[in-house]
């Protein structure tokens, strides 16, 4: 379960809004959130089409120079990428406008076994191969010892980039990257393919043609990349998404149809980011990144649609191992009962790809609310994933921990290392000692509403409006909204009860809400439980009628008191881990019988334990005590726990437990007493 967080938009600044721009005001609560609040502003976030001019980034008229002098003396150009698919798509843009104007050009990304970025090896056969100038697209910033070796091999180097800059910058003939100090242009949110694209308009000299041409692939990496879809992103992928379905790119095309787009579609950056973007991905995970990059160059009708075809492939062998490794890590909570309830989730295993590491660690985050390091033994050295929640910084942890490493880096809240495999589970412990100094309360992972609705604003008209705020993605998110005192009506199982659908009564009007997180079985709310919702709402046209419909982000019981809840589930997670809790709790988790039967009549009608437990707080049983009581049965009988799934099953009755004499309970007396 995780913390709702519900913005309060400030009602007059709205009110104001919504009479000078003449729109709703559940409109104009979504700007205001966005820090929108004037006409004119709201004018620029709804109709800007105009992009910076690319000279506005420092060196970028140095680099389009340095480019134009090697086109002229045909000099052999090669284009460095990066294996994910910003890096691809990057790659692609630039290689195939130097293709297109005659330019001697060649590209070159690297795969995951030769790391990110620049590398000597790979500069030695460019060398050879009668490269003069090295152009990195979505890397390269870092390269301050590559960038000296390409210098002593004679040849020149141009760097684009997006990522954070160091103190000291590569020695490069120009070096373009937004997040330069001295860079004081409006693309700082910019992807890699974003920052390719404007080299292009550099050195074409026409922004529009460009972004004609070009501007598709420039919205599928920059929604690959998650950056923020903000500013000048807003304007790149939104004019992108427009053209993307008439794509002139028959790769892209090919592509599409793959995912079930055809020409008529109207594409969504979240379609994008569940369909597309992975497919590109899978080729750097699972293959070479330039099978991607093949297919998107690609001019053979006969071969596109195979090589489409083989990436949507690559994609289902990524979701196999996924979901191989997360059953993996099923049976090891299964076998290891602190495995979740430590502050941060651990868990390794042996030659997972380590392509999907980072996707198993970001799926294990959302699913617990907690940090997360995924780690993979490759032989002497084992790779590492890791994601985090707010509030509990990835790389503070990896610095202070770096003795026990053999590399590192990342951010905040997503990082990658690797260690000497026998040192593995040294480092582990000592995460967890980190953790256990550092934050002995964890901070808890978060679900963010726009604000709590009235049935009034799930209008038809307010809901439609919606589809002018997109593309929606990193910091222009779909609005979740809360609905408060919700009364289930009914639920109903989908696809046999691996998703499902509900209604509810909200305010005397009834929705529909999907639900494609739960399965039917493991729902745990039934007709006439009151409840309050995160949710999404789109609009949904059947038979020539249009309706509101929602799509549930969480559930949680009327009335819950996270506050309660969240000191409670991690008081209970402490006594797991034999750490002493609050005295004035501790007083509160030793079961009396009643208790003990009425957490039983509890699990009996809902076997799913974050709502069981939602129940069992009504009815003034905090969550520390209902998990105790859990952990009670399971250790006599009872009951079976499932962690990992969130889920509880009683088991068939063989005689009187004797619960009272239960070595769990008398050992827990003991270390309260």
């Amino acid at each position: 379960m995780k913390k709702w967080i519900i913005k309060q938009p400030d009602k007059a600044a709205a009110e104001k809004l919504a009479r000078e721009a003449g729109i709703s005001v559940f409109a104009a609560k979504l700007l205001v959130n966005r820090g929108i609040f004037t006409r004119d502003e709201a004018e620029e976030f709804f109709n800007a089409e105009e992009l910076t001019p690319p000279e506005e980034l420092t060196d970028m008229e140095k680099a389009a120079e340095v480019i134009s002098r090697a086109i002229e003396n045909n000099d052999k150009i090669t284009v460095y990428g990066d294996y994910d698919c910003d890096g691809i798509t990057a790659t692609v843009i630039l290689y195939g406008y130097l293709e297109a104007i005659g330019a001697n050009a060649d590209w070159y990304i690297p795969g995951r076994d030769e790391g990110y970025g620049l590398n000597k090896n790979a500069i030695d056969k460019l060398a050879a191969d009668g490269t003069k100038l090295i152009i990195t697209v979505d890397n390269g910033i870092s390269a301050i010892d590559e960038a000296e070796y390409i210098k002593e091999k004679g040849m020149t180097l141009v760097i684009t980039d997006h990522h954070q800059v160091p103190e000291e910058l590569p020695d490069a003939a120009a070096v373009v990257d937004p997040h330069r100090s001295d860079d004081y242009s409006s693309c700082k949110e910019l992807a890699g393919c974003g920052v390719a694209l404007k080299l292009v308009m550099a050195l074409e000299g026409d922004c529009e043609s460009v972004m004609e041409q070009w501007g598709d692939l420039a919205a599928v990496g920059t929604v690959g990349d998650i950056v923020p879809l903000t500013g000048e992103n807003r304007i790149l992928v939104r004019r992108g998404l427009e053209s993307l379905p008439f794509t002139e790119n028959r790769g892209l095309h090919a592509l599409l149809r793959q995912c079930g787009i055809q020409e008529e579609d109207t594409v969504s950056a979240v379609s994008l980011a569940f369909s597309v973007c992975p497919r590109i991905n899978a080729a750097g995970r699972f293959a070479h990144p330039k099978e991607a990059a093949e297919l998107l160059l690609s001019e053979n009708e006969t071969m596109i649609p195979v090589m489409a075809e083989r990436l949507t492939m690559l994609n289902a062998e990524r979701q196999q191992e996924e979901k191989k490794i997360l059953e993996e890590i099923r049976l090891m909570a299964e076998s290891d009962p602190l495995l979740l309830k430590r502050r941060v989730i651990i868990v390794r295993g042996k030659c997972w790809s380590h392509g999907v590491i980072g996707i198993i660690a970001s799926r294990l985050l959302n699913k617990f609310g907690k940090p997360v390091i995924v780690i993979t033994d490759e032989g002497e050295v084992s790779r590492g994933s890791a994601r985090s929640v707010e509030g509990f910084s990835l790389f503070r942890m990896l610095t202070a921990l770096s003795e026990h490493l053999v590399k590192f880096g990342g951010h905040t809240k997503a990082a990658g290392f690797s260690v000497l495999t026998e040192n593995a589970e040294e480092f582990a412990e000592a995460v967890w000692k980190y953790a256990e100094k550092n934050n002995p309360e964890m901070p808890a992972d978060v679900y963010t509403a726009e604000m709590a609705v009235t049935a009034e604003e799930l209008s038809l008209p307010d809901i439609e409006s919606l589809q002018y705020f997109e593309p929606f993605g990193e910091a222009n998110p779909n609005p979740v909204l809360m609905l408060p005192d919700c009364t289930v009506k009914s639920v109903r199982p989908l696809k046999d009860g691996k998703y499902l659908s509900f209604t509810v009564d909200f305010q005397h009007r009834e929705f529909k809400v999907l639900d494609f997180s739960s399965t039917y079985k493991d729902f745990g709310y039934k007709a006439g439980d009151k409840a309050e919702l995160l949710v999404t709402a789109f609009v949904n046209e059947y038979g020539g009628e249009k309706s509101v419909n929602l799509r549930l982000t969480d559930i949680r019981p009327s009335g819950f008191s996270q506050d309660r809840y969240f000191a409670a589930k991690n008081a209970y997670e402490r006594l797991c881990l034999k750490e002493p809790i609050p005295a004035s709790l501790a007083k509160r988790v030793i079961p009396d019988r009643a208790v003990q039967m009425t957490v039983y009549d509890i699990v009996k009608l809902n076997q799913s334990i974050s709502s069981a437990a939602g129940t069992a707080l009504e009815k003034g049983i905090n969550y520390c005590m209902f998990r105790v009581v859990l952990d009670l049965f399971q250790s006599v009988g009872i009951l079976k726990i499932n962690e990992f799934d969130g889920t509880v099953l009683l088991l068939p009755v063989r005689g009187k437990a004797d619960i009272e004499n239960s070595p769990y309970l008398t050992e827990l007396k003991q270390r309260l007493a």
